[in-house]
């Protein structure tokens, strides 16, 4: 399928799938019409960009979906490899959840004091 068609039933842009093709997300082949030459998208492209999609709801960076798609697409991942996963993301994300807890508790206290007319610094 060529990208305009492959963007819209994913829903992204024509840029957004130049941009997973360049991270190394999808790929595609050449693909010659008369004197033009399209990039041709396998239909499993389309599954690959749902799963992207899904990776990114975990917290995932387009780098780590990346590697993990090359691992994903060696071998099949059991169920208590995904328990892991699932349990090692939500570790990381609670984590970061409380280092954002602590930024907005400081954030809260400085605009407490200057709301106060109290030297904050």
């Amino acid at each position: 399928m060529v990208i305009s068609e492959l963007a819209k039933a994913a829903g992204l842009s024509k840029d957004g799938i130049r941009h997973y093709e360049e991270v190394g997300l999808i790929s595609s082949s050449a693909r010659r019409a008369g004197s033009r030459v399209y990039r041709d998208h396998d239909p499993s492209a389309l599954k690959t960009i749902e799963n992207v999609r899904q990776a990114q709801r975990l917290g995932l960076s387009l780098k780590e979906i990346r590697d993990l798609l090359a691992v994903h697409d060696s071998r099949d991942f059991s169920r208590e490899e995904t328990i892991d996963f699932l349990r090692a993301r939500l570790a990381i994300v609670q984590k970061q959840q409380s280092a954002l807890r602590e930024v907005e508790r400081f954030i809260c206290d400085k605009l407490k004091r200057y709301e106060a007319g109290n030297n904050c610094d």
